[in-house]
C-alpha cells in the first residue's frame, strides 16, 4: 500500500500540481455561465493560450524563457503559414500545387520545431519546452 501511495506521490509534483489547477480554473471559466459569455464562440481558445503562455516552471527565469521562446516559436510559425498561403495562392484554384505547399510548410515547420527541441546543443530548450 505504501509502495502504491509513493508512487502517486512521485508522479504529483508541484509542477504536474499547477497545470493540472490552472486547466482545471481555465475550463470552469470556458464552461460556467456567468464568465463564458466574456469569451465568446473562441473561449475554447483561453486553453492554447495556457499552454502556451502561462505553463509552470520551477522558477521566474524559466517561466520567462518558456514565455519568449514560445512567443518567437509562435510568431515564426505564423509567418511562415501566411508566406506558404501566399505562394499557394499564386497558383490556380483547386489545384494540387495550391493544396502540396500549405502541406509541405506545415510538415517543414514541424520537423524544425521537433528539430529545435531536439537539438543538442541548447539544454534550457528542453526544460522550457
Amino acid at each position: 500500500m505504501t509502495h502504491t501511495f509513493s508512487r502517486v506521490s512521485n508522479f504529483f509534483t508541484r509542477r504536474v500540481l499547477a497545470r493540472l489547477l490552472s486547466t482545471f480554473l481555465c475550463c470552469s471559466f470556458v464552461v460556467v455561465k456567468p464568465w463564458s459569455r466574456f469569451g465568446g464562440p473562441s473561449a475554447f481558445l483561453l486553453l492554447t493560450l495556457k499552454e502556451l503562455v502561462f505553463s509552470a516552471q520551477e522558477t521566474l527565469a524559466q517561466h520567462l524563457e518558456a514565455t519568449i521562446l514560445n512567443i518567437t516559436g509562435a510568431f515564426f510559425g505564423i509567418g511562415l503559414s501566411t508566406l506558404a498561403r501566399y505562394i499557394a495562392s499564386l497558383r490556380p484554384d483547386l489545384s494540387a500545387s495550391s493544396r502540396a505547399i500549405p502541406a509541405v510548410f506545415l510538415m517543414s515547420i514541424t520537423f524544425l520545431g521537433l528539430y529545435c527541441h531536439t537539438f543538442p546543443a541548447a539544454p534550457p530548450l528542453i526544460i522550457a519546452l
